[in-house]
């Protein structure tokens, strides 16, 4: 709201709303070669010299690092599919072979997106 105060001073805002859609309206899909590494990183197998802790540790990292470059609507859209779970998404059941503890992890970070986009 820029304008000029009774002193004819102009004022600036204090905040400028991003662009977020209303709450309904339709995400944008995420980029199918975003989607792509998401993917190839959940259904990557752990490397036995790793062990199950340090490699499920490195797959989640990189989960995490793919999740921070996606754009912030991109990040709402994923997080949106994850949480309603349909069956015949390919990335939602690669997500679901996660332990309970990452993903909800996971759906936390994704879930921060507009936090983290201010």
């Amino acid at each position: 709201m820029l304008g000029r105060s009774d002193a004819g001073l102009e004022t600036t805002p204090i905040w400028e709303a991003t662009s977020v859609p209303a709450r309904g309206a339709a995400l944008p899909a995420v980029d199918a070669g975003r989607e792509q590494a998401i993917l190839e990183a959940l259904l990557r197998p752990i490397d036995p010299n790793d062990g199950h802790r340090v490699g499920n540790d490195r797959k989640e990292h990189e989960l995490r690092a793919l999740f921070a470059a996606l754009p912030m609507l991109e990040a709402m859209e994923l997080h949106r599919r994850l949480r309603i779970a349909r069956a015949n998404d390919a990335v939602v059941a690669a997500f679901g072979r996660l332990v309970v503890e990452r993903r909800q992890r996971l759906l936390a970070f994704l879930g921060d997106a507009r936090r983290r986009a201010a």
